[in-house]
């Protein structure tokens, strides 16, 4: 495989690109010189590495991936202050290493296992209702906003009990510290910075009150009544880096999921037409539980391709541990790798007119986590797949056997990209009765020039 070398003198410009818009930036760089391209910083990392390497290519992604010990997580955005509350908040599953990582992702794969989401599905069925019968019909409506809310209750009912009166005031915290992650710090990242000693506080106190209450639905409750790797107690670091991840990684990725996927069925009247037929057929008035919708195969479809075309964890990055190599090139200890999943996942070769949305594309291709990693892959892989994807499938299926989804008017639908791509701004869709006439205002800006829209 052909490497590109970019110059030193030619780094600063192109860093600048990728801190103010990372997947345009990047989709130009792989487009102009290939999957594999390295670059020389003008100044060390932390590490005290000059390079950094950027892949756009499923092999180099299983090399890293397949080694978590040699090829170690690092936060792709501006991290916490070192011995300070936001460091310790950001400590996450991800930053966890060898028999530390094992010891906790063991410890959450019994009760995200497929039988365990199975019962929950009711419930999930039940609060995505309860929200979906609050959008009024034939306003305007800020489509994120509402699937917010609609997230945020379920991920509390699943995760974390139905504790709705102590959690929801910490989710919100949550929320707030992982939308004020950037590339590079700004006013939002500042005020989270002084209000972590806040959360962190509140984190614990709920905590507190959960030891000695063993509740095996309820993942606080499992963390903080189970001993650490030496058999004590967890830290405050482990119960506020996990309990912040595990949150984050249920509401974010699954809000994003959803959001993204009806922004594009609105631009698609006639998937949208046979998807809400489909789920309207299977439910014939009821709850969308997992096993009335776990079987639907357009559904399944069409999550998927929402997802491939904008995963909602669009960047990731790897540092080596020590001297290795990467497709033939010498990698020195502490080079920094910037993944492209958003590229992997429209790869020619796995994927036919890959910037399309073509949910029958699923009918024949069967790519690897590798080629498609939109819940990572290898030793790193997100326990939690089968507990997201039910969970926005049954939001999904509220939502459209609800009614008809149009967006508001013809409007640009732009992006913004940190750990996770979302919509930026204020985008409206409106609600319509089933015999409603839709006209299907087309989107611009971001999306479609992300998205080869139809017309």
């Amino acid at each position: 495989m052909g490497v590109y070398h970019v110059d030193a003198w030619r780094t600063l410009p192109l860093l600048a690109r990728i801190a103010r818009d990372p997947i345009s930036a990047t989709r130009a760089l792989h487009a102009a010189h290939g999957p594999f391209v390295r670059i020389r910083v003008p100044f060390p990392t932390k590490s005290g590495s000059r390079q950094v390497s950027l892949i756009a290519d499923s092999d180099l992604y299983r090399t890293v991936m397949s080694d978590g010990n040699l090829w170690v997580n690092v936060q792709i955005t501006w991290g916490g202050i070192p011995n300070h509350a936001s460091n310790r908040l950001s400590l996450g599953m991800t930053r966890l290493r060898g028999e530390r990582h094992e010891h906790y992702r063991k410890m959450f794969v019994a009760p995200l296992k497929r039988p365990v989401v199975a019962a929950m599905s009711p419930e999930m069925a039940r609060v995505a209702a309860a929200e979906m019968a609050k959008w009024p019909r034939g306003v305007p409506v800020d489509l994120q906003h509402a699937i917010t809310v609609m997230t945020t209750k379920l991920a509390v009912a699943l995760l974390f009990g139905s504790d709705f009166e102590r959690a929801l005031p910490i989710t919100d915290l949550i929320t707030r510290q992982f939308k004020a992650f950037r590339i590079l710090p700004g006013r939002h990242y500042l005020r989270w910075v002084w209000n972590a000693p806040r959360q962190e506080r509140a984190i614990m106190e709920w905590a507190a009150e959960k030891r000695g209450n063993r509740d095996a639905h309820d993942l606080l409750s499992v963390l903080v009544n189970n001993p650490d790797l030496d058999g004590l107690p967890p830290s405050t670091e482990i119960i506020c880096g996990i309990i912040c991840f595990l949150y984050a990684a249920a509401y974010d990725t699954c809000l994003n999921g959803i959001t993204w996927t009806l922004l594009l069925l609105t631009q698609h009247p006639e998937i949208m037409r046979a998807l809400t037929a489909e789920i309207e057929g299977a439910l014939d008035g009821e709850l969308p539980t997992m096993d009335r919708v776990g079987q639907l195969l357009l559904l399944d479809r069409v999550i998927r391709e929402g997802m491939r075309l904008m995963p909602p964890v669009p960047l990731q990055m790897r540092r080596a541990g020590w001297t290795t190599t990467l497709g033939g090139e010498a990698v020195e200890h502490g080079e920094r790798t910037l993944i492209s999943s958003h590229l992997i996942c429209r790869d020619p070769g796995v994927y036919d007119e890959p910037d399309s949305f073509k949910p029958d594309r699923w009918r024949a291709v069967r790519p690897s986590p590798f080629q498609y990693p939109v819940f990572g892959a290898g030793g790193h892989m997100c326990p939690g797949v089968t507990f997201g994807l039910q969970m926005v499938k049954i939001a999904l299926s509220t939502i459209l056997s609800s009614g008809r989804i149009e967006l508001a008017r013809a409007m640009p639908v732009d992006y913004r990209t940190a750990v996770t791509m979302q919509p930026v701004g204020k985008v409206d869709v409106v609600l319509r009765d089933r015999t409603a006439k839709l006209t299907y205002p087309r989107a611009s800006g971001g999306l479609a020039r992300l998205v080869a829209l139809p017309g």
